[in-house]
């Protein structure tokens, strides 16, 4: 494993302080995952998924680059990734639930003294963009059925494409794929993380949030993805996700962070203090002081989390250009 040198590790615990909880990877990091992915695609691929972006409805609003942006391209495409969370200031657009998946990643006690959501079921049938009752793994089904279809109006298509950057990016990323139950202290689950409180940042999910990029930084994505791409041995774990069975089944993904919840986002020293309060040893959960070991294992979760999630989101692009393609024939 590739361990962060004294001054990275320093900015990071720098950033994680200074994060704000959020509901999904940062601006930053969204920005990471869907520049990621687009390095992907043949060029061709890339101008076509430009052609779509261009018809966005908040095109001409959202996807405008500041002055001082050098590579305006590359930023509307890792603003694409990103965009569902500045809809979140929009009701129009705004779809809270899409971005995580109910369920239990681990619980701890006595199952029926717990309030544990169930995960919701396929896609319903009637679904649309405008439906707000849909979670990841069905969001991810819907827009991947509206971008494929040409027939589809070009807006929807646009909106379909931005949400499907961001949601592959979010089910890679262990916090969004369930959460801890634990009896008499979060019997109606943890909110993905959110209510565990830490002492360097906010929250365990606002620092796994803030692990690829903070607020979006074009210098700073960039090193980002040169240190993922050419800094360690993260980009091995592209062509093996790929390869996996059942893919680019969202449902994969989640099941893949949940293990990675349960094996690392709840390590020892985040249980420890939840059991001794679940045993009665404490009143309440204090504020968890991670350790550097902790935030050097989860960083390099992170950079893996990224690049499994880019291959499989580039397929998933390339799959719907190819069917626009087929129908054009």
């Amino acid at each position: 494993m590739k361990l962060l040198n004294q001054y990275t590790l320093a900015a990071l615990v720098l950033t994680l302080i200074m994060h704000n909880v959020c509901c999904a990877w940062s601006e930053g990091g969204h920005h990471v995952v869907a520049l990621l992915a687009y390095d992907l695609l043949t060029e061709a691929e890339q101008a076509e998924v430009l052609s779509i972006l261009e018809q966005h409805p908040r095109f001409a609003h959202d996807f405008r680059p500041p002055r001082k942006i050098r590579d305006t391209e590359r930023w509307r495409i890792g603003r694409a990734g990103f965009w569902p969370d500045v809809a979140r200031n929009l009701p129009e657009y705004n779809r809270p639930n899409w971005h995580y998946q109910p369920g239990k990643a681990l619980t701890i006690g006595n199952e029926q003294m717990l309030n544990i959501l169930q995960s919701p079921g396929p896609c319903p049938v009637e679904a649309s963009l405008d439906s707000e009752e849909l979670h990841i793994a069905q969001a991810v089904e819907l827009c991947r059925r509206v971008l494929s279809d040409q027939t589809q109006p070009a807006g929807d298509r646009a909106i379909a494409l931005s949400w499907l950057a961001h949601l592959v990016a979010d089910a890679h990323q262990p916090c969004h794929a369930g959460s801890l139950y634990a009896e008499d202290v979060f019997p109606e689950g943890d909110r993905q993380a959110n209510l565990i409180k830490i002492v360097r940042g906010k929250s365990l999910h606002g620092l796994w949030d803030g692990l690829l990029s903070q607020r979006y930084d074009e210098q700073e994505v960039s090193d980002q993805i040169d240190e993922i791409t050419h800094g360690g041995d993260a980009m091995k774990a592209g062509p093996g996700a790929r390869r996996r069975p059942d893919s680019l089944n969202p449902l994969t993904w989640i099941d893949e962070s949940r293990t990675h919840a349960r094996s690392l986002v709840y390590s020892s020293e985040v249980l420890g203090p939840i059991r001794a309060t679940v045993e009665g040893m404490a009143d309440e959960v204090p504020r968890i002081d991670l350790t550097d070991a902790y935030l050097e294992r989860a960083k390099s979760l992170a950079e893996v989390r990224a690049v499994q999630a880019a291959y499989r989101l580039a397929e998933i692009w390339r799959e719907a250009l190819d069917s626009e393609s087929h129908k054009q024939e």
